[in-house]
């Protein structure tokens, strides 16, 4: 009889268990809280800002794009040719000035551009750009002809006296 009333008082406590560890399982994969936990879904773009700074190796002001030799800049653009789109309501600068239109910047010009990096494609917020202030190649200093050169004159060496 002691046998009989363990084994039924095993079956209870196993008929109670069982079902509660099941349906907390199934409680915690679940947000019972009434927050709704959404995946970040797969195809969503990436987005960052990003900054560049370099030397302008092309302009394409009916496309709208800018392309730049990058020497500083984030991560994602340093040291890498980047072609970067400005759309019309880019703030756009060169030497200091607003200007109207991407075709105020030519090829040789330092730029900087602001923006945001989606994906792989980058799209300007700002640039500023400078024309490059040419360095006169330095001249060759004239060398004295020998046609007006003076006689050095020469050294005779002395007899020693010791």
């Amino acid at each position: 009889m002691h046998f009989r009333r363990l084994a039924v008082a095993a079956a209870l406590a196993t008929a109670v268990v069982v079902p509660a560890s099941s349906s907390m399982a199934v409680a915690a994969g679940s947000n019972t809280a009434g927050h709704h936990q959404s995946a970040k879904p797969a195809d969503r773009p990436s987005r960052a800002k990003f900054s560049a700074t370099g030397t302008v190796t092309a302009v394409d002001a009916a496309a709208g794009t800018v392309t730049i030799k990058v020497k500083t800049g984030t991560k994602d653009v340093r040291r890498k040719t980047v072609t970067v789109a400005v759309p019309d309501n880019a703030r756009i600068r060169v030497n200091g000035a607003a200007a109207e239109t991407l075709a105020d910047i030519a090829v040789g010009y330092r730029i900087a551009v602001v923006g945001i990096r989606t994906d792989k494609t980058y799209t300007a917020t700002r640039v500023e750009a400078r024309q490059v202030k040419p360095h006169p190649a330095p001249s060759p200093t004239p060398s004295p002809s020998n046609d007006d050169a003076t006689p050095e004159p020469s050294h005779t060496e002395s007899p020693d006296h010791s």
